[in-house]
Formats: structure tokens, C-alpha cells, sequence
């Protein structure tokens, strides 16, 4: 509590131009971990959400994640890649990163209970992470990936695939995808994926362990996902956790009509949806990975996934046990 309280002290000097009243941003950065608290003081004996981004692997904007503060929960927002230190892109990020942060925010708040939220590749960190180290509450999961993948968008014929994960200085196995080949424009992804549904060897390879994976899930996937079909990965995720006599609950809830991206915390509804990620490949033209689904099914998975994700939180909130203690 101490601590807690000279955190706010010193957060409370910085201001709080441009948020919403009474929610103050802790930024903690070095030249190995960068994250940030985006608190509300009236939060603190409830659960704290670890927000892992998704391919960008940077922070989620701030604005997206207030609505998450207001309805209780406090959120720690990390960047994973794209800061000093860090690597450039998703390609062999160690484990042990998530795992330090987690571990230094355990020691400040030891009674909390704490819940990683990851999304689309976020989600595939988090759960490749909790299926080696059980050292969270619940995990909450946006578009997720099932498998494994490498850092693959821009890379050339002649240049080698690498895992996009590693714990202990070593490759997580992962799956090799067919050489990116779209020009610039129009992308729909998901066609480098699928294909490892049809290949025993590499789906044994790259599938993520989930069914080592200790606490409850929350599954949230769109069925018009053009990124990668994250319905058919999230219901093979459940599958395989069932399959394997755990005894944790796992939830999944897939939105018809509904693409990649759905993600939405704050209270008003939504009235923009996006309908693909811009990136600038060639120097010229840019590709646009398509996400999928149309405005108005996206707007209702928007809200009711946000309901759902509260729902879960309070649930978490009132499991008397936790993985700490």
C-alpha cells in the first residue's frame, strides 16, 4: 500500500491532461522492460489486466484502455517490441521479458490478482507464456492464434523464417509459412495460415501447448477473420484443453459477421470500425491486411465482447484462490 501511494504521489505531479478524472499513468521504462500503469486508485484491491498488444507490438493507445480502468480494473500496458532495447520486430522475443514484468509488478502489489489480455499476436504470446510458466489469475484472449508463428510479413526469398518466441535463448518451434508474396494492396492473410491445418507435421510442431496452461480462459474470436481464422484456432485451443482432463474453464465466444479487430473498452459505442492494418512494405504503395466482417456485426461483437470481458474479470475477482499464494 505504500508503495501504491508514492506511485500515485509522484504520478499525480505529472498531471492528468487528456484523461479522464481520476486515472493516472505511471510510465516505467529502461533499456529492457517498457511498460506503463493506467490506475485508478479505487482499483487497488481488485484485479490488475497486463495488456499485451497485438502485431504492432507496441503500447495500445491510451484511449483504448481507459474504459477498462473506469469499469475497475487497472491496466499494465506493455511494448514488447519497437523500443530502445527491444527488439525491432516480433521475432525471437523472449519469453522471460513478460516474465519480469509480471514478477516486478507482483512484488509492488503481492495481493493482487493479475490477468493477461492479449491481442491477435499479443494473444499468441500470452498463451505460448502461460503454457511454460503459471504465473497468472486468468487469461483473456482477442483473435488468437492457436500455433506458433514466425516473423514472416517483408521478409525476402533468401532470408530465413525465425520463431517469433524464445525462452531460454532457444527457438519455440513454430510453423514455416509459404514465402509473402502479395503485391502491395488488398491483403487477406489468412491464406498463409490455414494451410497448417492440412500438414500433421507442422501442426504437431507449432501448436501452441495450451493444455499445459493452468488458469481459466476467456476466447474471443471473430468468424469473418481475413488476419487468420481465429474461430477455428480458439475452438481448437478449447478442444485441446478439454481433451486433456484439465480441470480449468475455458470460454469461447465467436461473433458472426465479425472480422480481427473488435477490441472495446470505453463506456459510448462504438461508431468506427477498422477495416484493415496499413503497412508500408515497398517504399510506395502500402499493403492492407484486410481484418474482415462488416461495421454493424463488428460494432455488436465490440460491446458484447467488452460485457464479456467484464463479466470474466469479476468472476477472477471473486475466485477466492490465486496462482501467488
Amino acid at each position: 500500500m505504500k508503495i501504491y501511494l508514492l506511485t500515485i504521489l509522484c504520478v499525480l505531479t505529472l498531471g492528468c491532461k487528456g484523461k479522464p478524472e481520476g486515472i493516472f499513468i505511471e510510465q516505467i521504462g529502461s533499456n529492457k522492460i517498457h511498460y506503463k500503469l493506467i490506475t485508478n486508485p479505487k482499483n487497488l484491491d481488485r484485479p490488475m489486466v497486463v495488456v499485451v498488444p497485438g502485431s504492432g507490438g507496441s503500447y495500445m493507445p491510451d484511449k483504448y484502455l481507459f474504459g477498462l480502468v473506469q469499469s475497475g480494473y487497472d491496466v499494465l500496458s506493455i511494448a514488447y517490441v519497437g523500443k530502445r532495447g527491444l527488439p525491432k520486430k516480433i521475432e525471437q522475443v523472449p519469453l522471460e521479458y513478460l516474465k519480469k514484468i509480471l514478477l516486478v509488478e507482483k512484488a509492488r502489489f503481492p495481493d493482487r490478482k493479475i490477468v493477461l489480455l492479449g491481442i491477435s499476436k499479443g494473444a499468441e504470446y500470452v498463451l505460448t507464456f502461460a503454457s511454460k510458466f503459471n504465473l497468472v489469475d486468468g487469461i483473456i484472449c482477442y483473435s488468437p492464434s492457436s500455433f506458433v508463428l514466425p516473423n514472416h510479413v517483408g521478409l525476402k526469398k533468401n532470408e530465413i523464417q525465425k520463431s517469433s518466441w524464445t525462452l531460454n535463448g532457444k527457438e519455440i518451434p513454430f510453423a514455416e509459412l509459404a514465402y509473402f508474396s502479395d503485391k502491395a494492396g488488398r491483403v487477406t492473410y489468412n491464406k498463409y495460415i490455414t494451410p497448417i491445418f492440412d500438414d500433421i507435421a507442422k501442426l504437431d510442431k507449432s501448436t501452441i501447448r495450451v493444455e499445459n496452461i493452468t488458469c481459466n480462459l476467456l476466447l474471443l474470436s471473430g468468424e469473418d477473420d481475413m488476419v487468420w481464422p481465429s474461430t477455428r484456432m480458439a475452438s481448437l485451443i478449447q478442444s485441446k484443453i478439454n481433451e486433456s482432463n484439465s480441470t480449468i474453464n475455458v470460454i469461447h465466444k465467436s461473433y458472426k459477421d465479425c472480422g480481427h479487430q473488435f477490441v472495446w473498452f470505453n463506456k459510448e459505442k462504438p461508431t468506427y470500425v477498422p477495416e484493415y492494418q496499413s503497412m508500408n512494405l515497398t517504399g510506395i504503395k502500402k499493403h492492407k491486411f484486410l481484418f474482415g466482417g462488416n461495421k454493424e456485426a463488428t460494432i455488436r461483437a465490440m460491446v458484447e465482447s467488452k460485457n464479456a470481458v467484464i463479466t470474466f474479470l469479476n468472476n477472477i475477482e471473486t475466485t477466492h484462490n490465486s496462482v501467488f499464494k
